[in-house]
């Protein structure tokens, strides 16, 4: 498929490539396209929470390729949900402590 954008978007797609947030036009109005299907069909709230956590898996994604991140084994996946809690508690009483 062979698309013709106006001189603007063209130039709109370009500054999202040159800032890194899209490897290709392609990715960018790939992206685009799902995002406004998905506001169609849920609703904006619904595609800013769907777009956001794409956003997220594919940070982890890249982090991960990365290697950075920690292995877990099944003796050790109780570590995990320990630090998970931990983590969720601190910012339960972040939360609790900026809302008083």
């Amino acid at each position: 498929m062979h698309l013709t954008l106006e001189r603007e978007v063209e130039e709109l797609v370009a500054q999202e490539i040159r800032a890194g947030r899209f490897e290709s036009a392609s990715a960018l109005l790939g992206t685009a396209l799902r995002h406004f299907l998905a506001a169609r069909k849920y609703g904006d709230a619904e595609a800013n929470k769907l777009a956001t956590l794409r956003q997220e898996l594919l940070r982890a994604d890249s982090q991960i390729d990365k290697g950075n991140c920690s292995t877990y084994r099944p003796d050790t996946l109780s570590d995990l949900f320990q630090e998970t809690e931990h983590e969720a508690l601190r910012r339960l009483k972040g939360s609790a402590t900026e809302s008083s």
